[in-house]
């Protein structure tokens, strides 16, 4: 589900919650995150947020965010274009749709695809044409799949921590999920001058050296390495990481700076 999805992709790991339950948007997560990681790092960070459709900021699942009253980095999404704008954005943006549901733009059910890719093109376009073009990877992924069935079985891998989530089957009885395997498949966009056009690759090295599946903790194993920090748990550790993908010496020019508008949804 879409919470303990976000919360793996900004902490490894979702603390044994298996639904979206009341606990992330009263702040109850207590592991750490990308966000407390930063902060005492002294690196900057936002959260921008759309809150239309009544979903919180995945920094807000957090108890560290609030009682450390580092909840002030949670700011509107219209700050981003601003910020963007001006060159002032932080050294790590992070961007949550609004969601979910008619009108909103996370292209989750029942939204729909065409108000996220109107929301793509605005963030690429912001991004593109700010003067922090040449210092910045845009990121564009998912939490969950586009639906309930991938043909690739999903890899078994490390367990974060100890947490477990149980609930009944439709027949009644118990099953426990122990977060020992990755999920469906995801698709997953870098965009930056520095990264080779048009490259695809559906699996990366680890640090141990093998090939794996990239997964919801490569973004936080690559910043581990961008900024010299370990990893928070075993799944991150274990998770392969794209910073190999930053090849260019110089960065590539020609990059569209405005995308073709979104086909209109029709009935």
């Amino acid at each position: 589900p879409t919470d303990p999805n976000r919360a793996a992709i900004v902490s490894g790991s979702s603390y044994g919650h298996g639904t979206n339950d009341a606990g992330f948007h009263a702040h109850k997560l207590p592991q750490r995150s990308i966000w407390e990681q930063l902060t005492e790092t002294n690196h900057t960070w936002l959260n921008y947020w759309d809150p239309a459709g009544g979903t919180g900021p995945d920094s807000g699942y957090f108890t560290w965010t609030y009682s450390t009253g580092n909840n002030d980095k949670i700011v509107h999404l219209d700050q981003f274009y601003t910020d963007a704008a001006a060159g002032k954005l932080p050294e790590f943006s992070y961007i949550n749709p609004s969601c979910c549901g008619v009108g909103t733009t996370s292209m989750h059910p029942s939204g729909l695809i065409s108000d996220g890719e109107a929301l793509i093109k605005q963030v690429y376009e912001a991004v593109r044409n700010s003067p922090q073009w040449e210092e910045t990877l845009f990121v564009l992924t998912f939490d969950e799949t586009g639906g309930f069935f991938d043909h690739v079985l999903a890899p078994s891998a490390p367990r974060p921590d100890n947490q477990t989530y149980t609930e009944s089957t439709p027949s009644g009885e118990p099953y426990t999920l122990t977060f020992d395997r990755l999920g469906g498949r995801i698709p997953t966009l870098l965009i930056s001058p520095w990264i080779s056009k048009g490259h695809v690759e559906q699996k990366g090295l680890n640090s141990d050296g093998q090939t794996v599946s990239y997964s919801a903790s490569s973004l936080l194993r690559t910043l581990g390495y961008l900024w010299d920090f370990e990893p928070f748990n075993p799944r991150i550790e274990a998770a392969a990481s794209f910073e190999h993908l930053i090849t260019r010496t110089s960065p590539r020019q020609g990059s569209p700076t405005v995308l073709p508008s979104a086909a209109a949804f029709t009935a």
